[in-house]
């Protein structure tokens, strides 16, 4: 058996490890981001904008901690819902940051240290789907091709 096809053979009975990887290390970066936010924010958001916040923020990490378990056992549509996220996340940094940013409620510092627990958090999410779609899609072509082995000389 030709050594590709042995490690896809091997993916219908392994998991998707690095790519629930990838979605753990993304949910932990929303975390610290989660975590300076609230704790820089010197009680100005306190608001039902802040409240939302707070929602989303618990919302988003269920979703990605759920498709993380998906992924890890090549759910393809998973794959999409980590990418959409991701993109999110990118346009997070516009938000509640922004606005604090703006009206002098958050340093530079903080602004920037939340941008890039953001940006990581994206750039996990969105590896983390497309690698779940690469490998979900050559498993599924692999299974439903029924792919003929050609006879070899290996053992």
């Amino acid at each position: 058996m030709p050594r590709d096809l042995v490690a896809i053979d091997k993916m219908k009975y392994k998991k998707d490890s690095l790519a629930f990887a990838l979605c753990i290390f993304g949910l932990l970066a929303n975390v610290l981001y989660f975590f300076t936010l609230y704790r820089n924010n010197d009680n100005h958001y306190y608001t039902y904008q802040m409240g939302i916040s707070v929602i989303y923020n618990l919302l988003f990490m269920l979703i990605v901690f759920l498709s993380a378990e998906e992924v890890k056992a090549y759910q393809r549509r998973y794959s999409y819902v980590l990418f959409v996220l991701g993109v999110i996340q990118i346009f997070r940094i516009f938000y509640i940051p922004k606005q604090a940013y703006d009206a002098e409620i958050m340093t530079a510092q903080n602004y920037r240290t939340l941008s890039i627990y953001l940006i990581i958090s994206s750039v996990f999410l969105i590896l983390a789907a497309v690698r779940s779609f690469w490998n979900s899609t050559l498993l599924k072509r692999y299974i439903e091709s029924n792919l003929k082995i050609p006879p070899t000389e290996e053992v």
